[in-house]
């Protein structure tokens, strides 16, 4: 039941990861139809950090990390406990993984919080 829970959780990032791809390309890539805007002022640096600071921005940054760190880690473990050398050590493989994906979440969190709040 639990690896049920777990693969549920991994095509329910998945479903994540299209839709925030696809505001990520609306925001990013056709900004100027939507905003007016030219596309060298859409892809400035200072308009990036403006959209950086806004709100919703943000939670779309923090969703978008965690669902694809754990789609890719979840993805991961599957190969790497198929493997015959770690059949044995499935609990060590997740236990790591967890772990290097809990360290990469904190410091994309720690950069796009950075992002958010610099005035």
């Amino acid at each position: 039941m639990r690896e049920t829970r777990l693969w549920f959780l991994s095509l329910t990032c998945t479903s994540l990861i299209i839709v925030l791809l696809g505001l990520h390309f609306a925001i990013m890539h056709y900004a100027p139809v939507f905003t007016g805007q030219t596309i060298e002022e859409a892809r400035s640096f200072q308009v990036m950090l403006e959209r950086g600071r806004d709100v919703a921005q943000f939670v779309v940054y923090i969703l978008f990390l965690a669902a694809a760190l754990y789609h890719g880690l979840y993805s991961l473990r599957g190969i790497i406990i198929e493997l015959p050398v770690a059949r044995g050590r499935a609990r060590l493989v997740g236990r790591g993984l967890l772990l290097i994906g809990l360290v990469f979440f904190a410091y994309g969190t720690y950069v796009t919080w950075w992002t958010f709040a610099t005035k």
